[in-house]
């Protein structure tokens, strides 16, 4: 079971005769907890991720994915991943072209508007791909029920679809059991709670409070039921901002165990309220990934080649990163 609340540091140091000193008639004297600072760079966060891991991935479709993180874990040539998601697209393509990862439990994949994801095409036709494939629903309750730390949902859902009888990965997919209340057919999932959660944030301080905008997807839930986080921040701020406005902190610091800086963390996808998606780069890597040749090249170039993610967005160029940054009216 997931010991993730008896595990983190208290709030407050223990009650003690020697502290009732700090406190007078007039008043008292608030003891602050240890500041823990949780910053590390994102070579450091991904050399914690050991091959055969089970990572819950953040993000949903273009909205705020991993990608600085994935292209990470191509570098240092991470092996036998699987990973949890509910959707994601040119992140996750990235990975299983670079057979870091081709085991998937998942709801969606493809790169939207686009097509199809063409290395898991490929790889899928290579027979090195297995999925277990749920339902967007399913797989947020997935999460969902790691984070409340339950062994399973129940769920109406995908009773009829042939998802409750195709599987690859595991005998435990799904189970359908008749309601002990109605009598009436019910599926239980299994809960997610993976080795690691890894998601992408608009702000955090270096204690790991987390400010989230917009689209939320399931970053909540994976967070909460993952045994070791990793938020990936647009920007880290100070406490002090965060406490500002504490309303917008949508996962506290308890939940999280490492905090990584990394603007553009998201490119070639997008945040919202920060930049857009990179669409011309997005439909030059659909059209050199056609074939196993173009995906090479790509991956060297755009990946291997410019040795860390300061190297990618150096070779991006500050013009068009600038040209990326989002209207502060819409937010893209």
């Amino acid at each position: 079971m997931n010991t993730r609340l008896s595990t983190k540091q208290a709030f407050l140091p223990p009650f003690t005769a020697n502290s009732a000193s700090q406190f007078s008639p007039g008043g008292c004297n608030m003891i602050e907890p240890t500041v823990e600072d949780k910053r590390i760079t994102l070579e450091e966060a991904v050399k914690k991720v050991h091959d055969g891991a089970h990572i819950a991935w953040g993000g949903f479709g273009y909205q705020r994915p991993p990608e600085a993180f994935a292209m990470e874990l191509i570098r240092q040539k991470k092996r036998n991943l699987r990973i949890y998601t509910c959707g994601s697209e040119h992140d996750l393509d990235i990975l299983t072209g670079a057979e870091v990862c081709l085991e998937y439990e998942v709801a969606f994949f493809a790169i939207e508007a686009l097509g199809l994801a063409p290395n898991l095409r490929r790889r899928i036709k290579e027979g090195k791909v297995k999925f277990e494939d749920y339902s967007n629903l399913a797989m947020a309750l997935r999460f969902l029920g790691g984070a409340l730390n339950v062994p399973f949902m129940p769920i109406r859902h995908m009773i009829g679809s042939d998802m409750l009888e195709k599987t690859q990965l595991r005998k435990d997919k799904a189970k359908v059991i008749d309601c002990p209340f109605t009598g009436n057919p019910v599926v239980l999932l299994p809960s997610v709670q993976a080795d690691f959660g890894v998601i992408c944030a608009q702000k955090a301080d270096m204690q790991g409070n987390v400010q989230l905008y917009g689209i939320k997807g399931e970053d909540n839930e994976i967070v909460r039921g993952s045994k070791t986080t990793i938020v990936c921040a647009e920007e880290i701020i100070s406490n002090e901002e965060i406490r500002r406005a504490p309303d917008l902190t949508a996962i506290p610091g308890l939940y999280v165990d490492y905090v990584v800086e990394v603007p553009f963390g998201s490119w070639p996808m997008q945040v919202y309220g920060l930049y857009d998606y990179d669409l011309p780069h997005l439909q030059m890597y659909m059209q050199m990934c056609k074939t196993e040749e173009g995906w090479q090249e790509y991956m060297n170039e755009w990946i291997l080649d410019v040795g860390n993610h300061k190297g990618l967005l150096k070779k991006i160029g500050a013009k068009r990163l600038k040209e990326l940054r989002a209207d502060p009216e819409f937010g893209y």
